[in-house]
């Protein structure tokens, strides 16, 4: 995470361009200062009611300077020449890129300090530190292997430098080792059924359930999220103690995806399912 020295100035405009980064900014009590979010920030539903600067990989530069912002709050490794550009207009931007659970808490503590909220939010961060901590204290029963799907053409899924993998870890899932230190690791299928599974995670949905809106710019014809197991599953990995046991599981996008409050929430959720 970085940031110039931006606590001399009590910051009133903000501009987020990260959509988890406006709902912790909703969540800590910081919305009236939000002037201007990206299309792809959708949660919570008032949000979608704020001045749009583009989307969120394609933030507009234009737009962002004429909402004069105290702040823009950015993801450092999607939007480094964005970032280069706002600097260079003595515009102020906070860059993180949460590769941990810890990582998100940090986020907030930082936004409450160059807010001047301190008071205020530390309280809400503790309380989502606590729930956390909850989790690692209660006896793990089981620890099930876990794959988490998020592409099967090829197949892709979360890495150790991925706060995903953090999150499943901490719901006590029993993950992949690897030698990549990436976010997002391509796994060829033998390698799957080495780990043999006994529980397998895809962005997906049940049959018969309502299919979400494709993500503005996908271009993806049958998306991972449109899929049901049916779709995922074709007939091989037989043999797949998951795949045997029918534990393969569409969870909402929500529930992992994006780092903010409500991954608490999805890690939770993890967790009873993995003792189930």
């Amino acid at each position: 995470m970085s940031t110039h020295d931006v606590r001399p100035k009590m910051i009133q405009r903000i501009i987020s361009l990260v959509p988890s980064a406006t709902e912790i900014l909703y969540f800590l009590g910081l919305e009236t200062r939000v002037v201007g979010v990206t299309e792809h920030c959708n949660y919570p539903e008032k949000a979608k009611s704020k001045y749009q600067v583009g989307t969120f990989g394609y933030p507009q530069l234009s737009k962002i300077l004429s909402m004069q912002p105290d702040i823009v709050l950015a993801d450092g490794a999607l939007h480094g020449k964005l970032i280069e550009e706002l600097q260079e207009n003595k515009i102020k931007v906070l860059a993180a890129t949460p590769i941990s659970v810890d990582d998100i808490f940090i986020l907030m503590s930082t936004l409450g300090y160059i807010t001047q909220t301190e008071i205020t939010v530390q309280p809400l961060i503790n309380i989502l530190k606590e729930r956390i901590n909850k989790l690692s204290q209660k006896s793990i029963l089981r620890s099930p292997r876990v794959f988490r799907l998020m592409s099967t053409d090829p197949f892709v899924t979360p890495g150790p430098r991925s706060f995903q993998y953090d999150a499943l870890r901490l719901a006590g899932a029993q993950l992949m080792d690897f030698q990549s230190n990436d976010p997002y690791v391509k796994v060829p299928w033998n390698q799957i059924r080495e780990f043999d599974p006994e529980v397998i995670l895809f962005c997906g949905v049940e049959k018969g359930q309502l299919l979400p809106l494709k993500c503005k710019g996908c271009i993806a014809k049958n998306p991972i999220c449109h899929r049901t197991v049916d779709d995922i599953i074709t007939g091989e990995g037989e043999d797949i103690v998951a795949i045997q046991e029918k534990r393969i599981y569409p969870i909402s996008c929500d529930t992992l995806c994006r780092p903010g409050p409500r991954l608490i929430d999805g890690i939770e959720k993890l967790h009873r399912l993995f003792q189930s």
